[in-house]
């Protein structure tokens, strides 16, 4: 870093100040505000020259400078101190989970709209492959003359459904006695076991026409290979963040943000480890959020990922309380499904 502490100091104020008022700050607030010693003469000068440097950027020609995406680097990187969440902050957390923990489902699609309701902005939660579930039932229902739905249920309240084609001259009868056959089998078993090899060690239990059998593990393998759940929250706090009053940049973020493929590199994106990770503008590599951040924590059990927890939002956000959040929540987590496994 090639700042000294002063211009070190104002760029901090100066971010902090936008982040709280979402309006250019110019150097007569910072003398008023924060006591720095200097006069806003100098205070003016400094910011000129963080301006040449690329850390500020003056949005009007009479107004005063706002961050660069350059400068929320440095900011992030350098100059902030997370905020650890306070004794109330976490009943609160604890309190909005007290009555949510019927499925796994439950427990994500919550602590989205709980991360959303706190930070203002758009919450994203990858869960990894199953979180070692294991089945519990198998169930058909009927699409049309040549086609089922095939429903399969974990015991960690996840349901994943496919379509399964219904071998020739099989009745809604026939798939039904082969449910509760696969289920009488296949209960407790993990997830993760569920392949059409496992068709061999299946045959033998059963004095069927195999191949009655062998479309539905098929179908299990393709539940299985879908991998990940993601879960959103919060998109329409973006609507009240003047950087979203534009419809068109809005709309393309909020299109964007229905992809689930898209949504899924988001969260594949770096942040394998324990910390907490930001990415910011074009760190991103979107470019409806060039402007945008993501902050972004992933959460484990003995080293094991169970899932991703993701805010983003406009550059403008308030990083030191998110990362302080996210290194809390991603804990919290791992202890609301270590303890929910267990009572199931």
């Amino acid at each position: 870093m090639n700042l000294d502490a002063r211009k070190q100091k104002i760029l901090q104020v100066i971010v902090q100040d936008y982040i709280a008022s979402a309006e250019p700050v110019g150097s007569r607030t910072i003398a008023r505000k924060y006591d720095l010693g200097v006069s806003p003469a100098t205070i003016r000068n400094e910011m000129f020259d963080l301006e040449m440097m690329g850390y500020l950027e003056q949005p009007h020609t009479s107004a005063g400078r706002v961050p660069s995406l350059k400068g929320y680097r440095l900011y992030v990187d350098c100059l902030l101190k997370p905020t650890k969440i306070t004794e109330a902050e976490k009943k609160f957390v604890q309190s909005w989970f007290q009555d949510k923990l019927s499925s796994v489902d439950e427990i994500f699609q919550s602590t989205a709209k709980l991360l959303a309701r706190i930070t203002h902005n758009v919450t994203l939660i990858m869960a990894s492959e199953r979180l070692n579930s294991k089945l519990k039932y198998i169930r058909f229902l009927p699409l049309d003359d040549r086609r089922a739905i095939m429903i399969v249920v974990t015991d960690t309240g996840q349901v994943e459904n496919c379509i399964y084609p219904k071998p020739r001259g099989a009745s809604m009868d026939d798939l039904n006695i082969i449910a509760q056959k696969l289920t009488n089998y296949l209960t407790g078993t993990a997830m993760d076991r569920i392949d059409e090899k496992a068709i061999e060690t299946f045959h033998e239990t059963i004095v069927d026409d195999v191949e009655l059998y062998r479309l539905a593990f098929r179908a299990m393998e393709q539940t299985r290979r879908q991998g990940e759940h993601f879960y959103k929250g919060g998109t329409t706090e973006l609507l009240n963040k003047p950087e979203f009053k534009d419809v068109d940049k809005a709309k393309s973020l909020f299109t964007m943000l229905e992809e689930q493929d898209i949504v899924a590199n988001i969260l594949h994106d770096e942040g394998e480890g324990q910390a907490v990770t930001v990415r910011i503008g074009e760190e991103t590599k979107l470019s409806p959020i060039n402007d945008c951040s993501i902050i972004e924590a992933t959460f484990t059990d003995h080293d094991v990922v169970l899932g991703k927890l993701a805010v983003l939002g406009p550059a403008r956000m308030e990083y030191a309380k998110i990362i302080g959040l996210l290194d809390f929540m991603k804990q919290h987590m791992t202890q609301m499904l270590s303890h929910y496994q267990d009572e199931t």
